[in-house]
């Protein structure tokens, strides 16, 4: 314990990584300042008193109850929201949704397969939350596809790729900074001495998770002060008035699983805290194997962002069943954040795909970078 804390000394001592944190967060309220400046602000304000006092789901007596709240500011707004909500997944169909993407990939019969399969899973699922009743939840009325879209497909986004970068960061520095210091050769004159580096990316992964707490933190609480959830965590997130559009085709917002606006936020920030530790984990496997620091930053910088340029090949040559492999990446996952937890189309070949995934990168980086630094054990490195 000892040694992983002079490692967090010599991390959280580096002024370059709060001058960087600084300015994420910095980055981050702008966002939050800008979206402050639109009418949703107070919209979802109201939205947030009226569910309050009334309950989440649309009936007869909430549309009654609304047109008596005192508060008139919005008051029209609202009913006109709640007097047009329905049960959208009552009578719908998957087969359109099934039909429209094994179309777009007619040239891989398996990838034809693989969506039909995974739209015939979602049936059930449409059924079930057309039982439910989810899709009457008021959520934030006309607001809600927005705010939804900014909490989820944007701040989310935001936070997680900070976050990622720190880690990654922060454990290339703290494997490479005796290079800096000019005291790798003396510590590795020993074994045990090379014991140092699994403390090394021991320390990373807690610093890791420090640093994406630090700035999920002051992110949300600085974006829940500016705009009122109170009234709006018990909604559930599959509301009508939510929506996701993917290649211009406009679906519901359909999840794997049963999500209140709480759960799925909870949800989506321990999936965001294994994302980033997957980040680190394959920051030490890259600095355990390179000597250099900087050779490990670039091979990690390409095998990270050499994904993306992957994807789009793939997609560009017609190879589809490549391509739905390609978005079990970990940067790929990252990008799908305001579709976690759903079917999201031709980015997910399996249902809770960015929760499989993420996983699997774990243990897979996990016994990588385990492996690497084993053999670093035994490695020439003068």
């Amino acid at each position: 314990m000892s040694l992983a804390l002079y490692e967090w000394r010599k991390l959280f001592r580096l002024g370059a990584l709060w001058v960087f944190v600084a300015l994420c967060l910095a980055l981050n309220g702008i966002f939050i300042a800008e979206a402050a400046t639109g009418e949703n602000r107070g919209y979802i304000a109201s939205a947030s008193d009226a569910v309050s006092e009334l309950g989440a789901r649309v009936d007869a007596d909430f549309v009654s109850g609304l047109a008596m709240l005192p508060d008139a500011g919005y008051r029209a707004a609202l009913l006109e929201a709640a007097r047009a909500a329905e049960n959208v997944f009552d009578g719908y169909d998957t087969d359109a949704l099934s039909d429209f993407y094994a179309e777009r990939v007619s040239s891989s019969p398996a990838a034809q397969r693989i969506m039909r399969w995974k739209y015939s899973l979602l049936q059930g699922r449409v059924d079930h939350l057309a039982e439910t009743g989810a899709a009457l939840d008021f959520y934030a009325g006309a607001a809600t596809h927005d705010s939804h879209q900014f909490l989820f497909g944007t701040l989310l986004p935001l936070v997680l790729g900070e976050s990622a970068i720190c880690a990654a960061l922060s454990t290339l520095y703290l494997h490479g900074c005796e290079d800096f210091l000019r005291t790798r050769g003396t510590l590795c004159v020993t074994r045990r001495g090379r014991s140092l580096w699994r403390v090394k990316a021991l320390a990373s992964l807690a610093a890791s998770a420090a640093l994406y707490a630090l700035i999920a933190f002051a992110t949300f609480t600085a974006y829940f002060a500016v705009f009122d959830y109170s009234g709006l965590w018990c909604s559930s997130v599959s509301s009508g008035f939510n929506y996701l559009s993917d290649l211009f085709y406009v679906r519901p917002f359909i999840t794997w699983g049963d999500f209140t606006l709480a759960g799925y936020f909870a949800a989506a920030l321990a999936l965001s805290a294994a994302l980033t530790m997957v980040f680190s984990l394959l920051a030490s496997l890259f600095g355990a194997l390179m000597l250099s620091t900087y050779l490990a930053a670039l091979l990690l910088g390409v095998f990270c962002f050499g994904g993306l340029g992957l994807t789009a090949l793939l997609a560009e040559l017609g190879c589809w069943t490549g391509y739905l492999a390609a978005y079990t990446q970990p940067i790929m996952v990252l990008l799908c954040c305001s579709g976690w937890f759903t079917e999201l189309g031709l980015n997910a070949a399996l249902p809770w795909n960015e929760t499989i995934s993420t996983a699997a990168w774990l243990l897979l980086s996990g016994g990588a970078a385990a492996l690497a630094l084993r053999r670093f054990y035994r490695k020439d490195v003068i």
